[in-house]
């Protein structure tokens, strides 16, 4: 089952609004934990290409963009924290921005962890992912068990990655 959090207000009056038009399309809870999917990822470090189903957890798979402010905000926290989460992964996934754009922005925060461009957002399209910035929970066999949206602190990064934890 995937598990779905919001960490907004916006997003629970948003859901309180749309939740009797979303209940027949299954609403955000409910369903088995699903692979990674089969999209083509290259690195913003070296221009390798990796495919997203060979990635393996345990992960915290961050979405962001650069014209997402909440990404842009929560960057730093993430950078903060990455090295600190013992065998958690922390793994960003920029959506949708030109390769000199996110790395960029990457120099600018000084991100060291590693990072991937999805030019055409495949990954939010495969996952359901409704908005950026979201956070995927990926276990030890690729499985996304939660995704979370909006911007995270770093006591809400460690909360996510400590949901991993045997």
């Amino acid at each position: 089952m995937i598990r779905r959090r919001t960490s907004t207000a916006l997003a629970a009056v948003a859901l309180a609004l749309t939740a009797p038009a979303l209940a027949g399309c299954g609403g955000s809870e409910g369903g088995s934990a699903s692979a990674l999917p089969d999209v083509q990822l290259t690195s913003v470090g070296d221009g390798s290409t990796i495919d997203a189903s060979e990635l393996r957890g345990p992960a915290l798979v961050n979405l962001w963009a650069t014209w997402c402010g909440p990404c842009r905000a929560e960057m730093p926290a993430f950078q903060a924290v990455a090295s600190d989460l013992g065998d958690v992964r922390v793994i960003g996934i920029n959506e949708g921005d030109a390769g000199d754009k996110a790395a960029g922005f990457l120099d600018d925060v000084g991100v060291t962890f590693d990072q991937y461009l999805d030019p055409d957002s495949a990954i939010s399209a495969e996952l359901r992912v409704s908005g950026l910035p979201a956070t995927l929970v990926v276990d030890a066999d690729g499985h996304v068990v939660e995704i979370h949206s909006g911007a995270l602190d770093e006591d809400g990064i460690r909360d996510l990655a400590a949901t991993l934890a045997p």
